[in-house]
């Protein structure tokens, strides 16, 4: 990975830089958005420490699957020893802990032995510490107690200076004003990878030059394409032009019939798109849970009834270019 130090990073990397167990905080938590390079800096510690102490690298996806398995081999034994014994523990991505509430139990009395065995442990989360609530209050409360360390967002500057050196990396010759209009695009630098990246393979495609007219042709490409992902908005945005309603109805008490199909649609997308949970939908649109499994309930019993209806549910589904819904794969 490029590396770019600059004020939004710079204190993170001086502590994980000069880290030592000996002299370190119980808990050390790097803290912030996406993509700023949180977890690069992690594996640097590991890999500068690994040689004069044991030490251990995990992501949290790896704990929660490896305690699963533990439990349900009957090796938690041989788990907890491999997690807990550590002179450090490095655990990144700890966002990833949420909902799974055995895990988070289970990390939690993990923190509790490295901490009565005077070891250390360094954790990767993305997000503010207001929000490790996520964890349970009994976790947060402590991690936040330890030291809190934040990488910042990068501004447009950095964000150039980043380009400029992938470039450079990628032996790339780009005019000043296509990497400007690159950095307005984007907010972090795992963003500029992928725009680059994607960029690059569109103009190969596209047998064109790296230049400003090429890039204007991708980004209007990706707008296009962006607008059929399923996320909750565009699929709130998508049931309102397909029935004739206004978007701000749909997140309204209105109870006209056109209204309410447009809200069921998008309760019935979101609940089969994009895995949401009853009351996740009903926070998005302002409405009871118990209220949103009520229309997706009843857009499930419309389909399995008539014929008419399930085909523009699945038309409405296959806007999104995704697999078509259970119901339909069975044959209802």
């Amino acid at each position: 990975m490029i590396w770019l130090s600059s004020d939004f990073n710079r204190m993170a990397e001086n502590v994980l830089n000069e880290y030592s167990p000996a002299r370190a905080s119980f808990s050390t938590l790097i803290y912030g958005p996406a993509g700023v390079g949180k977890s690069e800096l992690l594996l640097q510690c590991f890999k500068r420490l690994k040689n004069q102490h044991s030490i251990l690298y995990l992501d949290a996806q790896d704990f929660i699957k490896s305690y699963a398995f533990s439990a349900q081999e009957g090796t938690l034994a041989q788990f907890r020893h491999r997690v807990r014994t550590p002179a450090v523990l490095i655990i990144d991505h700890l966002e990833l802990l949420k909902g799974k509430a055995h895990s988070i139990e289970e990390f939690f009395h993990t923190y509790e032995a490295l901490f009565q065995g005077d070891r250390k442990m360094i954790c990767g989360f993305q997000g503010e510490p207001s929000q490790l609530d996520i964890l349970g209050h009994k976790l947060a409360s402590r991690l936040r107690g330890g030291l809190a360390v934040p990488i910042g967002q990068p501004n447009r500057e950095d964000i150039l200076n980043y380009l400029q050196r992938l470039a450079h990396a990628k032996y790339l010759i780009l005019e000043e004003q296509v990497l400007e209009t690159l950095a307005k695009e984007i907010y972090s630098f795992s963003e500029a990878q992928n725009l680059l990246k994607g960029f690059i393979e569109y103009a190969n495609r596209m047998e064109g030059a790296l230049d400003k007219e090429a890039l204007t042709a991708y980004l209007i490409y990706l707008r296009n394409r962006d607008s059929h992902r399923p996320t909750p908005h565009n699929i709130i945005r998508h049931a309102a032009n397909i029935t004739g309603t206004n978007l701000d109805d749909i997140y309204g008490t209105s109870r006209v019939s056109q209204v309410r199909e447009a809200r069921a649609l998008a309760i019935y997308g979101m609940r089969s798109l994009c895995q949401l949970s009853y009351p996740e939908i009903g926070l998005l649109l302002n409405k009871a849970h118990s209220s949103v499994m009520k229309s997706y309930q009843q857009v499930q019993d419309l389909n399995k009834k008539n014929p008419e209806i399930c085909a523009k549910t699945k038309m409405f589904l296959e806007y999104f270019e995704a697999r078509d819904d259970v119901n339909f794969r069975n044959g209802v």
